[in-house]
């Protein structure tokens, strides 16, 4: 393994969060089917043109989904004592997401903590919810994702990624180690990609920690 400081990407839904919050959300309050949902899986998909349409006719208001957020949205084990542990070893740590910040900032409050986050931007609007990605321009989100190990990487250092998503295929096949959930998992495994089981968030601690 190449040498360097260690820097960390992750994606939100369903790799902080034991669910995807915003999947969690539409089918909860009916704006949404598992068919729908399972079909935004596809590579085919951009997870950000998904959440413009989804949330377009979904009306919740600011509150529904904080309180969704405080009494149903669980974080991976592991997670909160990561991000402190970054912030006190010095290793940049930066989430990259298709999620909005209607349900991240209400989570983010909920654990206590602050880290750097590029979340799309939802706005309550008359029958629904206005959502938009500021941060991508003309870029799609996978390949932002990519974008910001690719900038630790050339700055010299060493990345840990995280995620669960086939968006996040890109970013994992740029890092130098991967902990992956889910849809990841199984796509890395298939396209022969090096990835560890993300479970908690502990290990890639303890990981950094014994590869200094």
């Amino acid at each position: 393994m190449r040498k360097g400081p260690w820097a960390a990407v992750s994606d939100f839904d369903g790799t902080i969060t034991l669910r995807d919050v915003g999947d969690h959300l539409l089918l909860h309050y009916g704006f949404a089917d598992r068919r729908t949902i399972e079909e935004s899986y596809s590579l085919k998909v951009r997870v950000e043109d998904f959440m413009k349409r989804a949330f377009a006719g979904a009306a919740l208001s600011e509150r529904t989904i904080a309180d969704f957020v405080r009494k149903k949205v669980r974080a991976r084990a592991g997670f909160r004592e990561f991000a402190v542990f970054c912030e006190r070893s010095g290793v940049p740590f930066e989430i990259a997401s298709g999620g909005v910040d209607l349900y991240a900032d209400p989570f983010f409050r909920k654990h206590g903590v602050r880290v750097r986050s590029f979340f799309g931007r939802a706005r309550v609007v008359k029958g629904g919810i206005r959502v938009s990605y500021p941060f991508l321009r003309r870029s799609a989100l996978s390949d932002f994702k990519a974008s910001r190990v690719a900038r630790f990487r050339k700055a010299g250092r060493r990345v840990v990624f995280f995620g669960d998503g086939p968006n996040d295929f890109k970013a994992a096949r740029l890092a130098d180690k991967v902990y992956a959930a889910g849809r990841l998992y199984r796509l890395c495994r298939e396209r022969g990609v090096p990835a560890s089981r993300l479970t908690d968030f502990g290990r890639a601690a303890a990981f950094i920690e014994r590869n200094p």
